[in-house]
């Protein structure tokens, strides 16, 4: 059933999904998505409910919300990216083939991804950061290195804080069933070529 919903329903219909490294970046892509309608939603409640404003004015939480509409396109593709990248890393057998799916492994590089989609979303928000001060033009090249710098590291720190307790969680998760979804292929595959089936 693991495998079945997500190529019935979900990003498992995506072209080369069957294949274990585009998978593994499909499947955290998918989970920071995820991850980030959580965090959207939970901003949202905060925001709806006026419950925030007890303790910061409702301005704060706007701005996180915004900074967080900014990191989530970065985040994202990076989670695709270094997804695929941590899959493709366990490599093939000395057959050719792929190592059976282990889901303790795949947790493992679930999190190595989340956590990899915080420094690629902090990059990101330093590129536009430092683009927009040099495209200004009022900033010399030594104080846009500076700025990027500066918001790459705040950023990442931001991140950590504020989306690292639902963001690297999921990520675990998403690797963790991509690794039993082809865990349960895995078996399937090889009950119907023995006739089990």
């Amino acid at each position: 059933m693991s495998g079945s919903l997500c190529r019935r329903f979900g990003p498992g219909r995506l072209p080369y999904a069957s294949r274990r490294d585009v998978g593994g970046g499909i499947a955290m892509a998918a989970t920071a998505l995820l991850a980030i309608a959580c965090w959207f939603g939970a901003s949202g409640l905060l925001l709806a409910t006026d419950t925030a404003t007890a303790v910061t004015n409702a301005t704060d939480l706007e701005f996180v919300v915004a900074f967080g509409a900014l990191f989530a396109p970065f985040a994202v593709l990076t989670s695709f990216l270094l997804g695929t990248r941590c899959w493709r890393a366990i490599g093939r057998n000395e057959s050719g083939t792929d190592p059976d799916p282990n889901p303790i492994l795949g947790s493992l590089l679930g999190t190595c991804t989340a956590v990899g989609s915080m420094i690629g979303g902090s990059i990101g928000l330093g590129v536009v950061f430092a683009g927009l001060s040099l495209l200004s033009g009022t900033l010399a090249l030594g104080e846009v290195a500076v700025v990027f710098f500066l918001t790459v590291v705040s950023a990442f720190l931001f991140a950590v804080v504020f989306a690292g307790w639902v963001i690297v969680p999921l990520g675990a998760f998403g690797g963790w069933y991509h690794e039993r979804a082809k865990t349960a292929t895995t078996e399937r595959t090889r009950a119907i070529g023995s006739g089990k089936l």
